[in-house]
């Protein structure tokens, strides 16, 4: 609506109605919007000549800098769950609205291409601590992305947005896989979700082999036992961890040769390189993803040509095989 034509409008009310409205205007209203905005202010004194709402200045990316080190150091430090001297009582609460601050300075203080790559650094030290306390109880929430409310996803993308303006590429496709792979989840994200983000920044056909080369590198790596640092090797090579890291390789390397239109050549490196115990559970992840991206005649492709090796889908599996033949008619 056009500012005459609310003005016309509101001609036409009575008081009580224009209250009404005014009030369920003003709740509607942010805090953060009143405050810039100066909403009080002008109800105060409608007739005074108000300025334009305050630009907020950026702190020096040195003192953002303190203090996001600072409050990583007392999380894991339990500083803000447990009882101690460090931080108070009153403040500890207050955790996730000081994680939110920081998110959001550092991501204002990276667009500077001179305060990038400390930001981007930070960022990512601030992803990792609220992933480690998704495993691990640092806060008292249950699910520390929900409660400073930026999803997981949303975070990890817009870390990844950071890095790749400051990174070589290689660097970036191999961090990038590390970060989704290697830190905890919260309770509403999945691998394949993170994955997905990683190959949506891969907007180049060579970028998209420089990752699928990447996966098949860091298979040869935890085969070898090099990636023992990595929390998912924490409890040796052969750990449910290490398994679950090698298959998603697996599902990454797949998402790519599907981002090139090489379906074939997806499923072929999804089976060659997965190391489900039972196939079986393999095929229903497989099958999860092409009905995700509803590729219908993949999924029934890859379907057939499971059942023809042997694999016994489960009840669920076959209902749907029958629904999407009937889709696909």
């Amino acid at each position: 609506m056009k500012v005459a034509e609310l003005k016309n409008k509101l001609q036409a009310y009575k008081r009580e109605h224009l209250e009404s409205i005014i009030v369920g205007m003003y709740k509607a209203i942010p805090r953060s919007v009143k405050e810039t905005a100066e909403i009080d202010s002008l109800i105060s004194d409608p007739g005074a000549r108000h300025v334009r709402p305050r630009v907020r200045t950026l702190r020096d990316i040195d003192d953002i800098a303190w203090e996001t080190d600072e409050f990583i150091s007392d999380a894991y430090n339990q500083y803000y769950f447990a009882p101690n001297s460090v931080v108070p009582k009153s403040k500890r609460p207050g955790w996730r609205f000081t994680a939110r601050r920081l998110f959001k300075e550092l991501n204002q203080a990276a667009d500077s291409p001179d305060n990038a790559p400390k930001a981007a650094d930070l960022l990512k030290k601030l992803y990792e601590m609220l992933c480690y306390s998704c495993d691990y109880i640092l806060f008292s929430g249950s699910d520390s992305f929900d409660s400073v409310g930026i999803r997981q996803v949303d975070f990890f993308q817009l870390l990844l947005a950071v890095k790749r303006r400051i990174e070589p590429v290689r660097e970036f496709v191999r961090d990038s896989i590390l970060l989704a792979l290697a830190n905890s989840l919260n309770r509403t994200t999945l691998r394949e979700d993170l994955l997905e983000v990683i190959v949506a920044f891969l907007d180049t056909v060579d970028l998209k082999e420089m990752a699928i080369e990447i996966c098949d590198q860091l298979r040869k790596e935890a085969a070898a036992n090099r990636l023992k640092h990595l929390h998912p090797f924490s409890e040796g090579p052969n750990s449910r961890g290490a398994r679950n890291f090698v298959n998603h390789l697996a599902i990454m390397g797949w998402m790519c040769h599907m981002a090139l239109d090489q379906p074939d050549d997806a499923n072929r490196y999804y089976w060659q390189h997965q190391k489900e115990a039972s196939p079986e559970i393999a095929l229903y992840v497989l099958l999860r993803m092409l009905r995700h991206r509803q590729c219908w005649n993949l999924w029934l492709r890859a379907y057939q040509e499971a059942v023809a090796r042997g694999i016994q889908p489960r009840e669920e599996l076959q209902r749907q095989s029958g629904e999407i033949r009937e889709k696909t008619g």
